[in-house]
């Protein structure tokens, strides 16, 4: 739970500062975000989701994940796939609803960030949950 919380610390920490160059001076204008806002997203994804996938899969936690759902059996694996993509859809969906009707501001880039990181959580805490399961089902 340490590193879930240094991990998302750090991606805070990065976001914030992004989000004061934003406002705060003409580094990234805020109308060139707007006009370019794939290209933002680009950035976006390079300097903060790709940092943080790879910190998160240096953490031990997330080694004991990967390695419970590799010891899975395939018979176990379908139930997990449809739960997964249960929350993915209900994560996406919420992050479309929020960009859909709400402006794209930094709280609403902050709970956009908090759906995705809670869908990753709750995906590598799945893994756990279902080799618990299969092996008390075994048992």
């Amino acid at each position: 739970m340490k590193q879930l919380a240094a991990i998302v610390a750090y991606y805070m920490f990065g976001y914030l500062i992004f989000w004061t160059f934003l406002h705060e001076t003409d580094l990234f204008p805020k109308v060139w975000v707007q006009d370019n806002f794939g290209i933002a997203i680009y950035l976006w994804i390079f300097f903060f989701i790709i940092p943080l996938f790879l910190i998160a899969l240096g953490t031990e936690f997330i080694k004991k994940r990967i390695a419970d759902y590799k010891s899975l059996d395939q018979s176990s694996k379908w139930p997990l796939y449809i739960l997964l993509f249960g929350v993915w859809d209900l994560m996406i969906g919420f992050a479309y609803l929020l960009f859909s009707y709400l402006e794209i501001t930094h709280v609403t880039m902050i709970i956009a960030n908090g759906l995705f990181i809670t869908g990753t959580y709750l995906t590598f805490l799945s893994f756990a949950i279902a080799k618990k399961l299969e092996l008390s089902k075994k048992n």
